[in-house]
């Protein structure tokens, strides 16, 4: 009877254990969620979901308190386009069968753990092989507790149970990976997992504005994943998804409202390029922006009292329709010790994997107003508390993963290993990407949560130099035994 893979072992031990986890942790009262900060608007009303208390006061549904609790609603198109709305609305038919009454967040917290599980699965039952069983488990066992530790955090997980578009982008980005590896892993690649690849890579691609780029990035892993198959129905498949994801990936752009536009575009103007601008006049005259609007230099797109509203026409007509996110990235081109000004509070920022000013308990668990849990957030806090985090450590860390994908590529001929080599460097350009988007598309505005894909991408590095060094290690140490 053949042996069953230890990987398998390994990845549905890690799927118990972070059912467990999550089960534990965001389930069992006092349920935690994140508050809304009032981005959940725009995602509920696509989804047919309502406040529970239309009346609710503003202290009472924002930021201090996270709701177990919401009502229906009527399905409206809302002037945001996201796939992450979908995901929400088959949520909301399913609290449906739970009670007509309320949608219980936890509905979607099953979702998105349910997806999460199965994310993990995919990534350890694909982990690398060493000759010997043992230290093949040995490496599906780094990893698989890696993926738990790192990506069971409460600071991943208690967006779970939130209306944020940020689990969305968490379970493709692991989904994608996880789809790529297995495909590379096989012998012979199935059509229905390259579905799931492009599916989860068009996930991420349309779970925001922010990440369409993204899309184009794996439409092009998906083109070098044609010669894994020399069968004509693989190669149509393929081609299929490189077209979706760039067709799609595209009309994520073209289609993103003018308003949301306008906002991002008032950010990095005035909360960007303006805020601490050394000398703000000669930035407004190099922009063509007039001098009236200098008193709005630091301010952001929600603040009140601002000296010229900025809902006013003739702001929107004199600045935000002139002006392009195009013109924000030329400057910043023209003026690389800015950019690198902003990308040092970047890296400030890049350690935050959740918002700490909002609270994550129902106000029924009689909490503080704004209270979070630090339950299992052994790594979040310790980024935050102990990882260095300025951009000359950051700059040392992407140059030695880059280095180290660059050297095992041009030292194997596997096209598989180099494909899976070039899995992992897309996710390092995608968090690079989460950081260039922030500053230029939305300046310093909230930018602990806008790089959020940031450490996504950064915490999926160092599982995979973990896990690799894991795997490099055991495969000496299983060579030096058979020696002895």
């Amino acid at each position: 009877m053949k042996a069953r893979d230890v990987r398998t072992i390994a990845a549905w031990i890690a799927a118990v254990g972070s059912a467990v986890l999550i089960l534990w942790l965001l389930m069992i009262p006092p349920v935690l969620g994140l508050a809304d900060s009032g981005d959940f608007a725009r995602v509920m009303v696509g989804a047919g979901i309502a406040p529970l208390d239309p009346n609710e006061s503003y202290d009472g549904r924002y930021f201090g308190f996270s709701h177990q609790y919401y009502g229906y609603g009527d399905y409206m198109l809302g002037g945001y386009f996201s796939t992450h709305v979908l995901l929400v609305a088959i949520a909301g038919w399913l609290g449906r069968i739970v009670s007509l009454d309320h949608f219980d967040m936890r509905v979607l917290g099953c979702c998105y753990a349910a997806l999460y599980i199965w994310a993990i699965v995919l990534l350890i039952r694909s982990s690398p092989k060493v000759a010997n069983r043992k230290a093949t488990l040995a490496v599906s066992a780094a990893l698989a507790a890696c993926l738990v530790f790192v990506f069971g955090d409460i600071g991943y997980i208690v967006y779970f149970q939130s209306f944020f578009g940020e689990p969305y982008a968490l379970i493709a980005t692991l989904l994608t990976v996880g789809a790529a590896l297995v495909l590379l892993a096989s012998d012979r690649p199935s059509g229905a997992m390259l579905a799931i690849f492009i599916c989860a890579a068009l996930a991420l691609a349309t779970s925001k504005i922010q990440n369409a780029p993204l899309g184009f990035a794996f439409a092009l892993l998906a083109w070098r994943m044609l010669k894994l198959r020399e069968d004509r129905t693989w190669r149509k498949q393929a081609w299929t998804g490189v077209i979706v994801l760039v067709v799609c990936s595209a009309l994520m752009i073209v289609v993103a409202p003018d308003r949301l536009k306008h906002t991002n575009l008032y950010q990095s103007i005035f909360f960007g390029v303006l805020k601490s601008s050394p000398d703000v006049a000669s930035d407004m005259e190099e922009l063509g922006i007039p001098d009236k609007y200098a008193g709005l230099a630091g301010t952001n797109y929600f603040q009140k009292n601002t000296v010229i509203p900025q809902s006013d026409p003739v702001l929107h007509r004199e600045v935000l329709e002139k002006l392009s996110h195009k013109d924000i990235a030329m400057y910043y081109l023209r003026h690389p010790s800015r950019f690198i000004q902003k990308l040092e509070v970047a890296a400030s920022n890049g350690v935050y994997i959740r918002p700490l000013y909002l609270g994550n308990y129902d106000q029924s668990a009689q909490k503080p107003r704004g209270a979070v849990s630090h339950a299992y957030s052994a790594w979040s806090q310790w980024k935050v508390k102990k990882m260095p985090h300025t951009l000359g450590i950051f700059l040392m860390f992407y140059a030695f993963y880059y280095l180290a994908l660059a050297w095992i590529w041009l030292h194997t001929a596997s096209r598989r290993l180099r494909l899976g080599l070039e899995t992992m460097a897309i996710i390092g350009i995608a968090g690079a990407f989460a950081v260039f988007v922030a500053i230029i598309g939305d300046g310093e505005a909230d930018m602990g949560k806008h790089l959020f894909m940031f450490n996504v991408c950064f915490d999926m590095m160092v599982v995979s130099i973990v896990v690799s060094m894991t795997y490099f290690v055991t495969k000496f140490m299983f060579r030096e035994g058979r020696k002895a």
